[in-house]
């Protein structure tokens, strides 16, 4: 049943796709990014599940570069990097397919969502590069997924956790911690991820705004809360460290905001801390006991497979012949790892060293640049940005939630905003 609810979905997506883009007058690109942006939920929906995985978002987005792309490339500080970066990701991407044990539907999908996800990630540089405001519509947008995800979390409260577009319940749902709430998304770590996430770029105050609006400031309370029923520790240690820097770098303004906010959540924290699953959980040793046997076989395998890793998507493959004990049994079915629960340690042993240092070069590099702008700008959205992605690189080290499209998304959307926004700051710096 679920299957053909989802199916139903996605042919209404992709009917509000094609007819946006085939009756409206206004800049296809930009309504190709925020159409991807307010479908967000359903982004990763399997159309063709019996011989490839192709996604809603894989899909839409080589339908819309076939037929309605505009190119709208913009010089950028630091596009020789970047690009370079890309090319080297590609060509040890390939060669490790190329190298690997396995070619199966796992590699195709993996492929075609590295090559889709770096299309959506050249578009929308280019679009705020070249329209600064555009940067609102992209944080309504997700302001929208989400308020959206927070209604979807209070129906599962009323209902439970089996109102859900996943086809399956995740085995972290319904534990000794109580339910653990995934919202739309699967797994309820990456549900966390996203909260986390996004919670920070609802501190970005619109160009002409005096101050933070007041429904912006509830959502990220709202947020907070929302992140305690997933009961992901990692995430919400992320947000912490995300939280740090905005108090200690930021300006005063924020950090009163800041400040307000925490007095609003922490009560209702203690007060209900016996109920909420963050706090019921399985110890922190506990947990790293059980995860740390399973990352070192993820690095062993990586030791194995230094430079071209095992190739992209192959870890469920590679471990069912070579590590047969990691996998876990829910509802009476068994399931083969897909990743080390380590979303480092997957693409360390999938990309090999030199696929692992490009993906996290681009990630780590526009935040190395950022700060460098934010000491002199003192451009309190670029240190938001930064913000927001560290949450996730502090919660992706339990989980590789890239594995869910949409979380690809989310951080290729800040990551690029970071960019374009520390290039538009460039510009005006040489105007002047």
């Amino acid at each position: 049943m679920i299957g053909n609810l989802l199916m139903i979905i996605a042919l209404i997506t992709i009917s509000i796709f094609f007819g946006l883009m085939l009756f409206s007058t206004k800049n296809k690109n930009q309504l190709y990014i925020q159409f991807i942006l307010l479908l967000f939920p359903f982004l990763g929906i399997d159309l063709f599940p019996s011989w490839i995985s192709v996604t809603i978002f894989d899909f839409c987005t080589m339908v819309f570069v076939i037929l309605f792309y505009k190119n709208n490339t913009q010089q950028y500080n630091g596009n020789r990097i970047y690009l370079n970066l890309t090319i080297i990701l590609a060509i040890f991407t390939v060669a490790g397919t190329l190298n690997s044990e396995y070619y199966t539907r796992e590699n195709s999908s993996s492929l075609i969502q590295l090559l889709t996800i770096f299309i959506f990630a050249k578009i929308i540089i280019d679009e705020v590069i070249s329209n600064e405001n555009f940067i609102n519509k992209i944080l309504d947008s997700i302001r929208v997924t989400l308020i959206f995800s927070l209604i979807f979390l209070v129906a599962q409260f009323i209902f439970g956790p089996a109102f859900s577009i996943a086809k399956s319940q995740n085995i972290n749902v319904d534990g000794i911690a109580g339910i653990r709430y995934p919202s739309f998304f699967q797994d309820p770590q990456k549900y966390a991820q996203f909260l986390s996430a996004t919670s920070f770029l609802l501190l970005i105050k619109k160009n002409e705004a005096f101050r933070l609006s007041k429904v912006n400031i509830i959502l990220f309370v709202l947020s907070i809360a929302a992140l305690m029923f997933t009961g992901g520790r990692a995430a919400f240690g992320g947000w912490i460290v995300g939280l740090i820097i905005l108090i200690i770098i930021g300006n005063k303004k924020y950090r009163s905001s800041i400040v307000i906010a925490c007095l609003l959540i922490i009560p209702g924290i203690v007060i209900f801390a016996d109920q909420i699953p963050m706090f019921k959980r399985a110890s922190v040793s506990d947990s790293f006991d059980f995860r740390y046997l399973i990352w070192q076989d993820a690095y062993k395998i990586f030791l194995d497979n230094p430079i071209l890793g095992i190739g992209t998507g192959n870890y469920s493959n590679y471990v069912a012949v070579h590590n047969p004990d990691q996998f876990w049994i829910a509802y009476n079915e068994i399931t083969i790892f897909d990743h080390p629960e380590s979303g480092y340690l997957k693409l360390l042993t999938e990309y090999g060293d030199f696929g692992f240092i490009t993906i996290i070069g681009l990630i780590i590099y526009p935040i190395i640049i950022g700060f460098k702008k934010y000491q002199v700008n003192q451009n309190i959205t670029i240190l938001i940005f930064i913000a927001a992605i560290a949450t996730w690189l502090i919660g992706f080290y339990t989980v590789y939630s890239f594995g869910d499209v949409r979380i690809k998304v989310l951080i290729v959307t800040i990551v690029g905003m970071l960019i374009a926004n520390q290039s538009k700051i460039k510009e005006v710096e040489i105007e002047q």
